[in-house]
Formats: structure tokens, C-alpha cells, sequence
């Protein structure tokens, strides 16, 4: 999915050439997308609409509309989405394109995703608890005055689930998926299955670090290289996509594990697993309450 970084570099991109463009028609190419939490449909509803700003929450991208109704159109990207913007004339259509807007100056917002996991929603305006994963954000990773080594302690302090299941828990932390967690815990030399409620605080100030170190770098690294609108770079990153080659830090081979139905790839040697550890805070999370 379109992680923090990515967002942080195309959602300004989206807000500066879409405010104030009027849509005149929606064409939806991949139905299983779409969702209206509305009565009306989507052709009833959108045309007519103005895009009046496009801003960020969590892992989606919304777009106010201004019109007879207060609409917010809410996509969430997920593994494969992304977004385009056509010049004007442009026919030809993507086999992955799933959404798009048409626009009065003859341009077009599409959104494809080529394994159609993305989702787009049209709801009234900030009705974000309708949509799952939104209606909770956590800690900005990317606001030092927030997201403070104390603050930081504080999300984690309780937490039983693994260490990677918490990276990526969007009412925890704003925000990272699969990929980031991975290179914030090999930056903080913590594995994967870690249980959070077992780290110490010197394992969480590592991890705190790490994550602001690893998002704050790959925010700037996209914004120099500047991509087009709708390329993921991923190429700069040390562990993750890089099964079965060497450990970059020591040379080892990473490996790939499975966490709760995600792969997370890490290094055996600079992230070793305490199984001791990781067994007595899994039984300890079984048996406490709540």
C-alpha cells in the first residue's frame, strides 16, 4: 500500500492540481472498489461536485467535495492503488483503472489497482468511523513535538501483540504498513515476533528513534527524487523485498517470517529472536484479561 512517505509526497501533489476542479462525471471500472454509504447513486451524487481541498488520514486520501451536498470522497489505496491525473484528450484507459473522475477542464483523477484490494468511499462529510481503520488515528510519527520518546512509551506501555502487529496499528501510530515496519525494526535491531509488553524502555527508545530516523529519510528521499504521481519507490530500502540476500549491516542472509498473516523479512543475526521471551509474552497474553 501507498505507506506514509508516499502519501506525504502525493496527496500535496493531488491538493495543488485538483482544488477547485469540478467533476462532471464518475466512471467505475471495477465495481467491487466502490462504496456509497449513501441512498443515492454515485452518478446522482458526484456530478456537479467542486474538489474543494485533498488532505491525508492515516493510510487514506479524502477529498472535500463542495456541492448541494457536504460529500467526502475517502480512498484507501491498500497493497496495490495509486493514483493518476490524465492531460486533457487522454482516451486511452488502463486495464487496471477501477475509479475515475471526470473533470470539467477535461482532465481525469483515476485511481487503479490492478488487485482491485483498494477501496473508495463516498460518505457524508467526516463520517470516518463508517469507514474501517479511520475513525482512531494514533501519534504522528512525523511531528517531533508529538511524537515524543515518552508519548511513544506511553502507546506501547500494555500493548501484547507482536511488534510488528503494533507498527502497524493505525490507532497506535500515524502511520506505516507492511514495508516500514519492516525497515524500522531492522533500523532498531528488534524482531518481527518481539512482544511489545516484553521490550524494555531501552528497546523502545531504539524503536521510537527508528521509527522517526526511517519515515523522516524516506519522506525526503521520495521528495528529491520526485517520481511520477503514480510510482512507488521502494528501490532505497534495506530489507524489505530482499529475501534470501545479504544482511546490508552484517552480511547475513535476511530471511522472511510470517506475522499474522503478513511477511515481514529481517535478519536472524541483528534481530535475533528471544523464543524464550517471545513464548512467556504470548502465554502472558492469553491469560491477562482485556
Amino acid at each position: 500500500m501507498p505507506e506514509r512517505p508516499d502519501l506525504e509526497y502525493v496527496v500535496p501533489i493531488l491538493a495543488r492540481e485538483l482544488a477547485g476542479a469540478t467533476v462532471t462525471a464518475a466512471r467505475v471500472d471495477s465495481p467491487v472498489v466502490l462504496r456509497v454509504l449513501l441512498p443515492e447513486r454515485i452518478d446522482a451524487l458526484l456530478p456537479g461536485e467542486e474538489i474543494r481541498r485533498v488532505t491525508r488520514r492515516a493510510h487514506a486520501v479524502i477529498f472535500e467535495l463542495a456541492g448541494a451536498r457536504s460529500l467526502d470522497l475517502v480512498i484507501s489505496p491498500m497493497l496495490a492503488g495509486r493514483f493518476s491525473i490524465t492531460l486533457p484528450g487522454e482516451t486511452r484507459i488502463p486495464t487496471d483503472l477501477a475509479f475515475s473522475l471526470v473533470l470539467a477542464d477535461g482532465r481525469e483523477l483515476r485511481y487503479r489497482d490492478e488487485v482491485q484490494m483498494g477501496k473508495a468511499y463516498v460518505l457524508g462529510r467526516g463520517e470516518y468511523d463508517k469507514i474501517p481503520g479511520l475513525a482512531s488515528v494514533g501519534l504522528d510519527v512525523l511531528d517531533p513535538k508529538v511524537f515524543t520518546p515518552d508519548a511513544f512509551r506511553a502507546v506501547a506501555r500494555g500493548r501484547r501483540d507482536l511488534a510488528k502487529d503494533f507498527l502497524m496499528d493505525k490507532a497506535a501510530l500515524d502511520s506505516m504498513g507492511n514495508a516500514y515496519a519492516d525497515e524500522v525494526l531492522f533500523e532498531a535491531r528488534i524482531h518481527p515476533k518481539a512482544t511489545v509488553k516484553g521490550l524494555s524502555d531501552e528497546e523502545l527508545d531504539r524503536m521510537h528513534a527508528a521509527i522517526a530516523c526511517v519515515l523522516g529519510g524516506a519522506t525526503r528521499t521520495i521528495a528529491e527524487r520526485a517520481p511520477a504521481l503514480d510510482e512507488k519507490l521502494r528501490d532505497f530500502l534495506k530489507v524489505r523485498g530482499r529475501p534470501g540476500q545479504p544482511c546490508p549491516r552484517c552480511g547475513d542472509k535476511l530471511r522472511r517470517a510470517s506475522v499474522h498473516g503478513h511477511d515481514a523479512i529481517f535478519c536472524p543475526s541483528c534481530q535475533p529472536e528471544d523464543r524464550k521471551g517471545a513464548v512467556a509474552g504470548l502465554r502472558r497474553a492469553r491469560r491477562e484479561p482485556g
